[in-house]
């Protein structure tokens, strides 16, 4: 099968580390390790994700994109002062889209001039907005990015509250502005919905997102390698848990194949 990887890391423990992160790793996770794990799981394709802890130095994700152009993307992490000549430049480079990751973060004014000129510059590149963060956020950003011909991609199922489960009245919230004509969900890394390796809470969250209309727009990604639950999980476990989740071959298939295709236009 033709797989579609929609969010996997890459990155090097010799590298140098944003000041004052909330986690670094001590190992490297190389994209020769990771193209091997696609081809293991019959994956074709991959998304490279920035992850938080290089902020806005993407040279080490956009440097393994190159080794192997034809088959990775990636989504990078950027300042909302870069210029559309960046962009660009960025685009001929595999870029399809930034990471607004808001974990241990305050929650951006999106309506500030250099945000709406950022955001702008964003639809014209055709670009996609991935969001990592907590629901009460969430909650505040969606409803200024309605404003902006964009599709927002929303990390790991939405990532309510693990001690309230999909009963968190900002995650009941955010189901409630989803707009499939816009929003795309990863229906990734369950293991961070939960204080345990537990499915219960990713499979309430999937059934309601069902509902919600957006099984068009259910993308899935490993989280290679996992960061903070490297001797918990693995490449294989996570596609397992993403089967047993969805519990539907058919919808599992159109997931990894169509609709990731259709979001990263592979």
């Amino acid at each position: 099968m033709n797989y579609i990887d929609a969010h996997a890391h890459a990155f090097s423990h010799e590298a140098n580390f944003v000041p004052n992160a909330r986690y670094t790793p001590n190992y490297t996770a190389s994209i020769e390790d990771y193209i091997r794990y696609l081809d293991l799981n019959g994956f074709s394709k991959g998304v490279m994700v920035q992850p938080s802890f290089y902020g806005t130095d993407n040279s080490y994700m956009l440097s393994a994109i190159s080794k192997y152009p034809e088959r990775l993307k990636g989504i990078a992490v950027l300042d909302p002062n870069t210029s559309i000549d960046t962009l660009r430049h960025l685009d001929e480079q595999g870029i399809v889209g930034i990471r607004l990751n808001l974990f241990g973060l305050s929650c951006p004014n999106l309506t500030e001039p250099k945000w709406q000129e950022f955001l702008n510059n964003i639809a014209a590149m055709h670009w996609q907005i991935e969001i990592h963060a907590p629901a009460d956020y969430l909650v505040q950003l969606l409803p200024i990015l309605d404003h902006y011909s964009i599709d927002i991609v929303i990390d790991h199922f939405g990532r309510f509250d693990p001690t309230l489960g999909v009963d968190d009245l900002n995650y009941q919230r955010f189901l409630e502005m989803l707009d499939p004509s816009q929003h795309w969900v990863k229906v990734s890394a369950y293991y961070r919905l939960d204080n345990e390796l537990n499915t219960q809470n990713a499979i309430d969250a999937f059934e309601l997102l069902k509902k919600c209309g957006m099984e068009d727009r259910l993308i899935w990604g490993s989280d290679w390698p996992h960061t903070q639950y490297e001797n918990k999980m693995s490449f294989d476990k996570a596609l397992k848990a993403f089967r047993k989740i969805v519990n539907d071959d058919a919808l599992v298939t159109k997931i990894l194949t169509q609709n990731n295709a259709n979001l990263f236009k592979f």
